[in-house]
């Protein structure tokens, strides 16, 4: 058995065969007859050289061979499809279809910058943009549900490689009327505010958290709001303070902010894909256009 080699399409209709619990079901998978998938299943069982599959009654399962070269056959599945999308962009140039998943910042203002960008210089690449939480994006990319990721959390998983690009200053605001509009103040001056924070899984709150407990700041009063306009809608007609993104302030009208001069709040924002594949020519063009977009904004200050 050393010296033979294993048919790989026998092993993907193997793997077929163990997900589904039939010769028949299988066989409806991949286009074939069931006495096709019978002799494969057949032919990989005598070059093994031991049972691959048990039947229990009209149930097939796999013998603990079987289930190990199963799971053989569906990684060669999914490096085929991989493959193929590769091929697929290299006959388009850059062409085929590149999907992002995006932090909620991130997808609001710097993705959409890149991928204008990117529509300019590659007008055939077709892109889906997907929103979340950035654990949620981080599972994405490592489940391979998107090519490439933005996050605006720190995370350090082995499947992922992590490259900074951007510096996202958060900024203290307070409704126009606010008797700390437009002054500089220490952040023990708004121990007595009314603190608005974003929902739990909101990189936003993460980061403000952990800054202002770092800084040993407690705020007595605190309400928890579940979306970006939500919370600027809140302080607008004064009903707290709250720290965002300064790329969100063009789009803040009736606040202000304060400036703190013993508490500063950042957050890297970084672009994640997974460490055990090559980008993929799209992924590539559209992780330039992210870079090119951080620059044409600049780091806000």
């Amino acid at each position: 058995m050393a010296e033979n080699q294993l048919n790989l399409n026998h092993l993907i209709s193997l793997s077929h065969v163990v997900e589904t619990g039939s010769y028949s079901k299988a066989a409806e998978r991949l286009g074939l007859s069931q006495p096709e998938i019978s002799q494969q299943i057949e032919e990989l069982t005598q070059a093994c050289g031991l049972p691959l599959v048990t039947k229990h009654g009209r149930t097939i399962a796999p013998t603990p061979l079987g289930q190990e070269l199963a799971r053989v056959g569906r990684r060669i599945r999914t490096e085929s499809e991989h493959a193929a999308k590769i091929a697929a962009d290299h006959r388009a140039g850059i062409g085929g279809r590149l999907t992002v998943g995006a932090s909620l910042t991130a997808g609001a203002f710097l993705a959409p910058l890149a991928l204008a960008n990117l529509r300019r210089t590659h007008p055939a690449l077709v892109v889906s943009l997907q929103i979340g939480y950035s654990g949620d994006i981080v599972e994405a990319v490592i489940d391979e549900l998107a090519d490439v990721g933005i996050i605006e959390v720190p995370v350090q998983r082995s499947e992922l490689l992590v490259s900074p690009f951007y510096r996202d200053v958060l900024r203290c605001i307070v409704s126009a009327d606010h008797p700390l509009a437009g002054r500089t103040v220490t952040a023990a001056s708004l121990k007595d505010e009314t603190l608005i924070l974003r929902e739990l899984g909101s990189g936003m709150r993460e980061a403000v958290s952990a800054a202002l407990g770092q800084a040993g700041l407690t705020f007595e009063h605190t309400i928890e709001i579940g979306s970006a306009e939500a919370t600027r809608a809140a302080v607008g007609v004064g009903l707290g303070i709250t720290w965002i993104s300064a790329l969100t302030q063009m789009e803040a009208k009736g606040l202000a902010v304060i400036s703190i001069s013993d508490l500063s709040i950042e957050r890297a924002v970084s672009v994640i894909r997974r460490r055990d594949r090559e980008p993929t020519p799209a992924a590539r063009a559209f992780i330039e256009a992210l870079e090119h977009a951080a620059l044409d904004i600049g780091e806000n200050q």
